[in-house]
């Protein structure tokens, strides 16, 4: 698997390139803002891009979005729950994001939705409660799980934004990722990397 982590914007988002080996197809997460350093990044692994999947609708994890999605020509999806969203964000986000255009996704995804990116298999897991709609993208094979703002080293998503719910965001970490294998590493929405058997051991927030 090829994965490349860019800390993209003045909140220092993580956006994450992954690709297959084998036929170079690739996708976008979160591409937060920074379009250049992205479209670079595609050019310089030699990935064609096939889909630019969004973990939420926050503004930090979008504001390239529409920048990327021309350059690459590839559909933009997010979670059916927050489609609408996207369109249509709560007015603190339109507070935040007055240079972002509305966006309409071009795909909505699914819980348990399966992705082929080339050889790799990534499942959609619904992790919400630091938004409604919120993913993480669990990659089995690879013992790897993007989990956005679900889940940070030794730290969770905020809850205080429309439509956060602390025991949803809870139940998300202990059913969906929590269940993963110890080894499986956390590449989260900001912040260094982790795994899923150091959060259970050391996350202050949730316990298994």
């Amino acid at each position: 698997m090829i994965l490349r982590t860019l800390s993209v914007g003045q909140l220092a988002s993580n956006c994450y390139l992954v690709g297959c080996e084998r036929t170079r197809q690739g996708m976008v997460i979160d591409p937060g803002a920074d379009a250049p350093v992205i479209q670079r990044a595609i050019q310089e692994l030699d990935l064609q891009i096939v889909l630019i999947a969004l973990t939420h609708y926050h503004f930090d994890h979008i504001e390239a979005a529409e920048a990327v999605r021309a350059g690459t020509g590839a559909p933009l999806a997010i979670h059916a729950k927050e489609a609408d969203l996207l369109q249509d964000p709560p007015a603190l986000f339109r507070f935040f994001q007055p240079r972002i255009p509305t966006l309409q996704a071009d795909r909505l995804l699914y819980d348990n939705e399966t992705l082929a990116i080339g050889d790799l298999e990534v499942t959609v897991l619904h992790t919400p409660g630091h938004s409604p709609g919120g993913i993480s993208l669990h990659i089995a094979a690879e013992q790897a799980v993007l989990t956005g703002d679900a889940l940070f080293r030794e730290g969770i998503g905020r809850t205080d934004f429309p439509g956060g719910d602390m025991a949803a965001l809870e139940a998300s970490i202990r059913t969906r990722l929590y269940t993963l294998g110890d080894k499986t590493r956390v590449y989260p929405g900001h912040g260094p990397e982790t795994t899923i058997g150091w959060e259970k051991r050391h996350n202050p927030f949730v316990r298994p």
